[in-house]
């Protein structure tokens, strides 16, 4: 275990990215992605951490992800030589957990650099000191799956539609007095509420969902009976 007097994360102040770009490496694409539930703009680099981060955007689990969110510096062999660490993602969990990510292609990835390993092993003891929960991700086989991920993509892709007040209230009214709905009944009660149309209140239940007003469980296949739930909130922080 690493004590914790020869750690430090560096966290910027109100939530931002430490490193608000990546630089373009080994040839993986870079680009920017806006997070609606986060209320940020974001940085990631190769397809599988703009791919998590929709998927954060869509899962209510999720209360709020950042990219980028700290550097931490491990100081190793007697404090002589220092490692600096950036992780992919930080997500605070609805449970009040924090989740720390590494992306990888595949955990192939890891394996075939020994000094990046010998990093990542270090960064998970500071981790789990500090009560965080620590995963490496493999792209091939946790994200870019399906349903997971047409599902947040979907759902990602309406994110700043418009929701009214009417419709929201009427989602409200419905949990209240259901608990859990259907599908095609959360369009409908939608779609009645603001007098929209079948498809612009879909695109509402699904600002709904990256807002976490109301929750679709991504990882299956979303039908008209699928359930529609209203998740638990905790206090403001």
């Amino acid at each position: 275990m690493i004590a914790v007097s020869k750690a430090t994360i560096v966290e910027t102040p109100d939530w931002h990215p430490i490193r608000t770009f990546v630089e373009r490496a080994h040839n993986k694409p870079v680009g920017r992605l806006v997070s609606r539930k986060s209320k940020r703009a974001m940085p990631w680099e190769g397809f599988g951490e703009r791919h998590l981060m929709m998927i954060s955007e869509a899962d209510t689990a999720v209360e709020r992800f950042l990219a980028q969110p700290h550097r931490l510096e491990i100081r190793v062999e007697g404090g002589r030589r220092r490692l600096d660490y950036f992780p992919d993602l930080m997500r605070r969990m609805a449970d009040g957990t924090i989740e720390i990510i590494e992306v990888k292609k595949s955990r192939d990835e890891i394996d075939a650099d020994p000094d990046y390993a010998f990093k990542i092993a270090k960064a998970a003891k500071v981790y789990e000191a500090v009560g965080w929960t620590f995963r490496i991700v493999a792209a091939d086989d946790d994200v870019d799956i399906d349903p997971l991920l047409p599902n947040a993509q979907s759902i990602f892709a309406d994110k700043f539609a418009y929701i009214g007040t009417p419709e929201r209230l009427a989602m409200e009214e419905t949990f209240e007095a259901k608990g859990v709905i259907a599908h095609a009944e959360a369009i409908e009660t939608i779609a009645a509420a603001g007098g929209l149309s079948e498809n612009r209140a879909r695109k509402v239940l699904h600002a709904l969902v990256c807002t976490r007003s109301a929750g679709i469980d991504i990882t299956r296949r979303i039908t008209r009976d699928s359930a529609v739930t209203k998740p638990k909130r905790r206090g403001r922080r």
